[in-house]
């Protein structure tokens, strides 16, 4: 897919969230998470990478595309670079994905997977950057906040 759109640098007033995939339940519920932490928030449905490559491009900046892809697809449609150049990152999801990160070597897949089940915590903590004045760790928490793109939660 071309990439004709020209790229604003200025950060968007209202944050763009675009999620992909087909499964209705997932779409809901991030959007539904994404909405409880930033009201203001602008959420993009589409029920695959394909039908939401036009919003994606026509963005001057995102703020998280949450999409049900694997790399074969990232790779074709220099996904990960669109994205990137409208300040934007990309979070995995789905069969594909998973799959994939499972079978490459620890820290070495490129992208980060919202591994299922997932809760509303793994969620927010891709909208947590993004937030003006993220809170700081206090007293004997040094470490950050946020988990490892890549650590799967099993409750």
């Amino acid at each position: 897919m071309q990439d004709d759109v020209p790229v604003n640098t200025t950060a968007a007033e209202t944050p763009i969230y675009i999620i992909a995939t087909q499964d209705h339940l997932t779409t809901c519920d991030i959007s539904d998470t994404i909405h409880e932490c930033e009201t203001n928030a602008e959420v993009l449905c589409h029920p695959s990478i394909d039908a939401a490559m036009p919003d994606i491009c026509k963005s001057n900046t995102l703020a998280v595309v949450f999409a049900e892809v694997g790399s074969a697809q990232i790779d074709q449609l220099k996904l990960d670079e669109i994205i990137a150049a409208r300040s934007g990152t990309l979070v995995l999801m789905g069969t594909r994905a998973e799959a994939e990160l499972e079978l490459a070597d620890i820290g070495t897949y490129p992208w980060p997977v919202l591994f299922r089940p997932f809760s509303a915590s793994m969620i927010k903590s891709w909208l947590t950057p993004r937030r003006k004045g993220a809170r700081k760790p206090a007293g004997n928490n040094s470490q950050a906040e946020t988990l490892s793109p890549h650590l799967r939660i099993v409750d």
